[in-house]
């Protein structure tokens, strides 16, 4: 019976592409299940909205939106106004969305669809590093810990395409030195590509323990003649690396005027004070058309730079990191693996010294780390994990003992993951607001961004909201973020700037019904 199943099992793992396919399968359509059930996610952090802007202006085939006149009133987070109107991330994201916006109508679709490329690549990249049953265990793994339930596959912040270009690089990676092929060399390209286009900082923090795998490989280079390795490798990798360099710049160029100056470098320029690193001082004092923006993460800094919030906010973010990757069921067979291969004084460096480069940029940057900074490192959590799910069947006495006690720690991570959502429900309160000038709503009505969204998309004609923020609004509850397009949207978001510089902006949109709202935080609503 035992040898039966072994049998049956191992065929069903030998069919590599049906696996790959099915993994990307599963969580596609279980994170269509869990927005069926829980609504669709609603945007409510700056990220999102900047990432959303990028894929509207993709999904109307531009590169980027020319400057609105009244573009100091649409000034908001993570978006530049000049010298063009785009979002400052890099494009990955932003693709995936509009991929979802073109093809079905909504950008939630193209998460979807970035969650089951990464799925299926984390199982591709199993599949070079071990044996076919364990690369399907793994593969599992991996769609039911991070392809559906959680904010990578739930929200609009991103995360999904990181790990998807960290598993491409390190699925490529033993193929290469195993046999050499062109395709292969390919993959790897095409990997870094993803990298650089949505984690570029941390895909070269991924280089660091790439190298230190590499170095130690048992392979016979003399064995492999320059000029194969040349055509094989060499020249298909550096075309992927070149046209990388080219379309990265072209992009640079079209939003910055500079093809070496990248989106979130200008950004950071004119706006903010707060450098990258906590160890590094404040920059020089912007001008600002809004202060709303003095305030932001400036606190978080100036508490990091003391001892006291350096060791308080590496405490959080290494949990954080902790419960997203692995959670107490699948920290067993990693503590295993860990272990055996201490014992067998194998592998355990590269992987001791890729968690000490989380652990450090998580002490070093200005402002509290989240886990999607390290979506590139995400295939290694899963390949150490699915080590470590091999060796306790191996340690164990019995099969059937080794495979419950497996079988019994993914039920209890999925149980874990499905009891305590990682995204954010559609009906979470954030910000609320209140109609200050209308004859349509009661200025008693009390609403959240997306509940005003709704109500105006159901009333015929075009709309402009300008939001006021009460003195103790909470700057991380913003509500002024439009489309791609901001003059033939249904709704357009404003800041106001004062009575004066109102009256502009009322004169440019004299054609739409105007709305004044007042934004506060509730503190006990949403404690």
């Amino acid at each position: 019976m035992k040898q039966e199943f072994k049998r049956i099992f191992d065929g069903i793992a030998g069919k590599r592409l049906l696996i790959i396919l099915v993994a990307g399968i599963l969580s596609f359509g279980g994170s269509w299940l869990v927005a069926y059930y829980r609504g669709v996610p609603v945007p409510h952090i700056h990220d999102e909205f900047s990432y959303l802007l990028a894929g509207d202006t993709f999904a109307h085939d531009r590169l980027t939106n020319p400057t609105h006149p009244m573009w100091r009133h649409f000034e908001t987070f993570h978006e530049l106004m000049q010298p063009t109107y785009m979002s400052k991330y890099p494009p990955g994201q932003g693709l995936f969305l509009a991929l979802g916006q073109i093809i079905y109508g909504q950008p939630i679709y193209g998460v979807w669809l970035s969650a089951a490329c990464m799925c299926m690549a984390i199982c591709w990249m199993l599949y070079g590093w071990i044996s076919p049953r364990w690369a399907l265990v793994g593969g599992m793994v991996g769609v039911l810990q991070f392809g559906i339930f959680t904010y990578w596959s739930q929200s609009y912040w991103g995360g999904a395409v990181g790990a998807l270009g960290g598993a491409l690089v390190f699925g490529a990676l033993p193929r290469i030195f195993r046999y050499q092929r062109m395709r292969d060399a390919l993959w790897l390209g095409v990997g870094i590509a993803v990298l650089v286009n949505s984690r570029p900082f941390e895909g070269i923090l991924l280089g660091i323990p790439l190298g230190i795998m590499v170095l130690p490989w048992k392979i016979k280079w003399e064995s492999v003649k320059t000029c194969k390795f040349i055509k094989k490798i060499g020249l298909p990798f550096g075309l992927i690396l070149l046209l990388t360099i080219i379309t990265t710049g072209t992009y640079n160029k079209a939003l910055t005027g500079n093809a070496l100056i990248f989106p979130h470098v200008l950004y950071d320029k004119t706006y903010s004070t707060v450098p990258y690193f906590a160890f590094e001082p404040l920059r020089k004092t912007t001008q600002y058309n809004n202060r709303i923006y003095e305030a932001y993460e400036k606190k978080k800094y100036l508490h990091k730079r003391s001892w006291g919030g350096f060791v308080e906010q590496l405490k959080n973010d290494m949990e954080k990191i902790f419960k997203f990757f692995l959670g107490f069921p699948l920290a067993v067979p990693a503590v295993v693996i860990v272990l055996v291969k201490f014992l067998c004084k194998q592998w355990i460096w590269p992987l001791i010294i890729t968690i000490g480069i989380i652990a450090g940029t998580c002490a070093a940057v200005s402002y509290p780390a989240n886990v999607h900074y390290y979506a590139p490192f995400t295939c290694l959590v899963i390949l150490l994990i699915t080590y470590g799910l091999r060796y306790l069947v191996a340690l164990l006495p019995r099969f059937r003992i080794g495979m419950i006690m497996v079988v019994s720690l993914m039920i209890f991570q999925l149980s874990l993951n499905i009891r305590v959502p990682q995204g954010f429900s559609p009906a979470q309160v954030f910000s609320l607001g209140r109609i200050i000038q209308s004859s349509e709503i009661r200025p008693t009505f009390i609403f959240t961004r997306q509940v005003l969204k709704d109500f105006l998309l159901s009333k015929k004609g075009k709309h402009l909201v300008v939001i006021k923020y009460l003195p103790k609004h909470d700057v991380l509850r913003e509500w002024v973020f439009n489309d791609a397009d901001i003059d033939h949207s249904p709704i357009v978001w404003a800041r106001d700037m004062g009575t004066a510089k109102n009256a502009e902006l009322l004169e440019y949109f004299k054609d739409r019904q105007v709305w004044y709202v007042e934004v506060f935080w509730d503190m006990k609503l949403n404690a």
